[in-house]
């Protein structure tokens, strides 16, 4: 469901950890990526360093409903190379390139000829993948391609970095025992909410 605030006014800072505000996020990315590229399916894999997996946390398109939560080695397949190398890619010839993992893909229900995919960095700090499937790149290139699906995954890293963030803090806060440790929830919220309306178009 879509978050709806008056004009002129921001969202509390307690909807920064909202769950359903950050679905919302992820899916707006994924479809939009798909749209944009008239592509078979697109999805983001956000990093778990706890396990170094890749997980699945949002899909559009083909075998949408059965790949969140899906995790795969961040060593595997053409994400992983791309988590790792931190370069934006784009694979046409997946039967006979090395990376692909077709054995996962057919897993999926849908094996595609082509992959774009284009890494989320925070400060230069990998944390996850964008991917599109089969993407239609007639009368746009492989350059400018690349490029917007880059502008796409830059444009997303914010909301997407806020994600990760309320996963590391809703623990904390759920635990947290003494006056300091909600004392230092509050500031991180602070200071989140201060980076969004900084970041926030004049009027």
């Amino acid at each position: 469901m879509a978050v709806h605030t008056p004009p002129g006014t921001f969202p509390p800072a307690s909807r920064l950890f909202d769950p359903g505000v950050h679905d919302e996020m992820i899916r707006s990315t994924v479809r939009l990526a798909r749209l944009v590229f008239g592509a078979a399916a697109a999805s983001v894999f956000l990093y778990d360093p706890e396990r170094d997996e890749l997980v699945f946390e949002a899909s559009s398109g083909e075998g949408e409903d059965r790949l969140v939560g899906v995790a795969i080695p961040a060593d595997r397949g053409i994400a992983g190379w791309v988590h790792h190398t931190g370069e934006s890619i784009i694979v046409r010839d997946l039967a006979s390139d090395s990376r692909f993992d077709r054995d996962f893909a057919a897993g999926t229900g849908l094996v595609p000829d082509m992959i774009m995919a284009a890494p989320l960095e925070l400060d230069s700090e990998p944390f996850g993948v964008i991917e599109v499937l089969d993407p239609v790149l007639d009368g746009i290139g492989d350059l400018s391609a690349i490029d917007i699906l880059t502008e796409l995954a830059r444009q997303s890293c914010a909301a997407l970095s806020l994600l990760v963030a309320a996963r590391q803090i809703r623990p904390a806060a759920a635990t947290a025992a003494s006056p300091l440790d909600r004392a230092a929830v509050r500031d991180l919220v602070g200071a989140l909410t201060r980076l969004l309306a900084e970041d926030r178009p004049a009027a």
